[in-house]
């Protein structure tokens, strides 16, 4: 029989102490590392996993959308072009962004306002904005949605979402909507690739020695 300070080894490897107690092995630093190892794979294969099941998501809300865009559309095309045009005009909208949006002249939306005929096109793009005011107040609560259109995206561009609706991009103004408060660049880049080299000025600010500010000008 061993003496008592002495253990014996399970076939497991797993140590046996006094009294039968099973204790578990010491790990080494080999060990450590594998394990940590382990887990950092598997949280990164999680991170892959969640980052996927968000885009999929992102891409079926927008989908949604833009059904629902059209579908209120659709429902909004039934009334009069002027009932319409004077509903955009009380939202703040002005003609020129409205005759800009639409693809027309403000010449014609006075003969519109005046109980003149439009295209079904025109008819369904007055409506088309009419539709975007409705699900940006009503879904996300954006009240001035004739001023927010108006408002540069960054203060890198001048470009607004007047400048996405006028290029039919509805569905990015959308996105916008929906991600009100984010960082609008990953949308300027789908909408116009390179508008940061474009937009880029010579001219840039500078604190002088006075800790006045100043305008100098600088290579790009």
């Amino acid at each position: 029989m061993s003496p008592a300070y002495l253990t014996d080894l399970s076939p497991t490897g797993t140590s046996i102490g006094r009294g039968g107690a099973v204790e578990a092995p010491t790990r080494t630093i080999s060990d450590l590392v594998d394990g940590w190892g382990d887990l950092r794979n598997q949280t990164m294969i999680l991170a892959a996993d969640t980052t996927h099941l968000h885009r999929i998501a992102d891409e079926q809300h927008s989908d949604q959308l833009d059904a629902e865009l059209r579908t209120t559309a659709q429902a909004r095309s039934k009334e009069t072009l002027e009932s319409l045009l004077e509903q955009l005009s009380d939202l703040g909208f002005s003609w020129r962004d409205i005759a800009r949006v639409v693809g027309v002249s403000i010449p014609a939306l006075r003969k519109w306002r005046l109980g003149g005929s439009a295209t079904g096109d025109n008819r369904q793009r007055v409506a088309m904005l009419v539709a975007l005011c409705d699900i940006a107040h009503s879904r996300f609560h954006l009240t001035n949605v004739a001023g927010w259109l108006e408002t540069p995206l960054d203060a890198q561009a001048p470009l607004t979402g007047l400048d996405m609706l006028a290029g039919g991009r509805f569905d990015l103004v959308l996105r916008l909507v929906r991600d009100w408060g984010s960082d609008p660049q990953a949308v300027l880049d789908e909408f116009e690739p390179g508008w940061r080299d474009r937009y880029a000025t010579s001219v840039e600010v500078f604190a002088g020695p006075d800790g006045m500010p100043g305008l100098r000008m600088v290579d790009r």
